[in-house]
C-alpha cells in the first residue's frame, strides 16, 4: 500500500511496522518556493497556505527521520525517483 499521509502519521507506521515501511519524506526545494507553488495551484485562501507553511518549517526538521528523502526541484524527477524507491524496496 502507498500512503500520502503527514509526517507525524509516517513515523507513527513507520514506528509499528518497522521492517514492512519505506517512510519516504518529499521536500521542498525551500519554504518559498513551497509558498509559491501552493499560490500558483489558486486552490487554498492565504491563510490556509500561511498554516500549512509553518506546519511544513516544522515538519521538515523530521526529514532525517525517515528512509529516504526526495528533493522534489523538478516534478517528473520526483515521481521517478519515487518509483525506483518504492521499486527497490519492494524488490528486496
Amino acid at each position: 500500500m502507498i500512503f500520502d499521509i503527514d509526517v507525524a502519521g509516517g513515523l507513527r507506521i513507520k514506528k509499528k511496522f518497522p521492517e514492512e515501511t519505506l517512510a519516504v519524506f518529499v521536500k521542498p526545494p525551500s519554504i518559498d518556493e513551497l509558498k509559491i507553488r501552493l499560490k500558483k495551484r489558486s486552490t487554498e485562501s492565504e491563510d490556509k497556505i500561511n498554516m500549512r507553511i509553518a506546519k511544513a518549517s516544522v515538519e521538515l526538521a523530521t526529514a532525517p527521520q525517515f528512509d529516504k528523502i526526495i528533493k522534489n526541484y523538478d516534478l517528473d524527477i520526483a515521481k521517478e525517483e519515487a518509483y525506483e524507491l518504492v521499486k527497490e524496496f519492494l524488490n528486496n
